[in-house]
């Protein structure tokens, strides 16, 4: 064999192999097996896959563009451009990215097709139009099996340090859902089985003594269903919740958090401001929700959810049945849901006729003077212009040690 054949047959050897080995990993990546949960493929994953994983699960992943979920839908209904044009442009602000769900008139649903118990619930027409929306986005969550999603309604608005605050959530989060090392069946909350006696118990939350999540930065997301992030109103879990996990965690000298006398709980309780300092955040899990402005749902919840609200029942307004689903009220099996106090997203309330507020309640003949965002400090929608111009000297609506605006609604 001459010399130029001998190197052809050996260059021909290493190509082959090469194809060999690529198609062997390819078909080990592609193979049905690989689909499976994160959290049982990683002891056989390859090390650069392992640490992708690793990284979606880290806190940092929290800054990425999806704020650490894997979308971040966003309900608008076609006609409220207005909402649309702000919400884009706050995001992008913000630096994450929506995918846009179209909201739902309830007009255009149909009594005939709702759930058992439907027709004795007697939603208005508004009512209707926003449990339709929220279900057609966990049913596309659960057709399209997505891992977690991040739901805002189109009138939210957050701090412009959202980032850094849903790190210091996830934090919280997972001192609250993954079990402790050393001892995989062992929660930090004690008062996840209750019983009598129990009192809430604070969980600092520099804690470190649970296992690191590989499957999201709010932790494994088989151990949560439901994160209510935006509500206009939650209570902290008391021991006279008979149900309730009373675990609390407590995130001190939260330079975001207002003070309390610029709080307005609406809807919840007041032990917030009762017995913590000022400037404190506190993770729980779920109690007596209302409104649902902002809220995650793993593939799981988002099953769940559909199951819940759009095959077993209809009993009321959908922010009560997820509430009534969360804290296990109403015949409905109790589910993972953990919230925070105060909320991260709320309504942002635009100067202009109230009118425009909500297409579900009425506020016809009124006008806004004042427009504000309840308990955001450095609300981005009042911060448009800083923002694009790159200034910093933000607008705060409610700055220590004064008094706040005259918002009046």
């Amino acid at each position: 064999m001459s010399f130029h054949n001998s190197l052809f047959t050996r260059r021909y050897m290493i190509v082959a192999g090469g194809l060999v080995m690529t198609f062997v990993l390819l078909s080990a990546l592609l193979s049905p097996s690989y689909t499976t949960s994160t959290s049982s493929r990683l002891s056989w994953a390859h090390p650069r896959v392992q640490a992708e994983t690793r990284h979606a699960a880290s806190l940092d992943s929290v800054f990425n563009e999806t704020l650490g979920f894997q979308k971040v839908f966003v309900l608008n209904l076609p006609a409220r451009t207005d909402h649309r044009d702000s919400m884009s442009l706050a995001a992008a602000l913000t630096g994450f990215q929506v995918e846009y769900a179209d909201g739902v008139l309830g007009a255009t649903v149909n009594d005939k097709y709702l759930p058992p118990g439907g027709e004795k619930a007697k939603l208005s027409e508004g009512m209707k139009g926003s449990w339709r929306a929220h279900l057609n986005i966990a049913r596309m969550i659960v057709e399209r099996n997505i891992t977690s999603a991040l739901i805002l309604e189109d009138d939210c608005d957050w701090d412009l340090r959202i980032k850094s605050q849903l790190r210091t959530f996830a934090k919280a989060s997972r001192l609250l859902v993954q079990p402790v090392r050393g001892a995989p069946s062992r929660l930090l909350d004690t008062t996840v089985h209750r019983h009598e006696g129990q009192k809430p118990i604070d969980i600092d939350i520099n804690d470190q003594s649970t296992v690191q999540p590989t499957s999201s930065p709010y932790g494994d997301v088989d151990k949560w269903d439901l994160l209510w992030l935006g509500h206009c109103g939650a209570n902290l879990p008391r021991a006279t919740d008979e149900t309730t996990p009373l675990g609390r965690v407590i995130i001190s000298n939260d330079e975001t958090v207002p003070q309390p006398h610029h709080l307005n709980m609406q809807f919840g309780n007041r032990d917030l401001l009762d017995e913590y300092a000022n400037h404190t955040r506190v993770v729980t899990r779920t109690r007596a929700n209302t409104c649902i402005l902002a809220y995650a749902l793993s593939q799981t919840g988002a099953r769940r959810m559909l199951h819940e609200l759009g095959v077993s029942k209809m009993s009321y307004n959908a922010d009560i049945m997820m509430r009534d689903m969360c804290d296990g009220l109403d015949g409905r099996k109790m589910q993972t849901c953990l919230t925070v106090h105060p909320q991260l997203f709320q309504h942002h309330r635009a100067r202009g006729p109230k009118a425009a507020f909500s297409d579900i309640a009425n506020h016809k003949g009124e006008y806004n003077d004042q427009a504000f965002t309840r308990n955001i400090r450095w609300s981005t929608r009042l911060n448009f212009q800083q923002l694009l111009d790159g200034t910093k000297d933000y607008v705060d609506l409610f700055r220590d040690n004064q008094k706040g605006p005259d918002i009046g609604f």
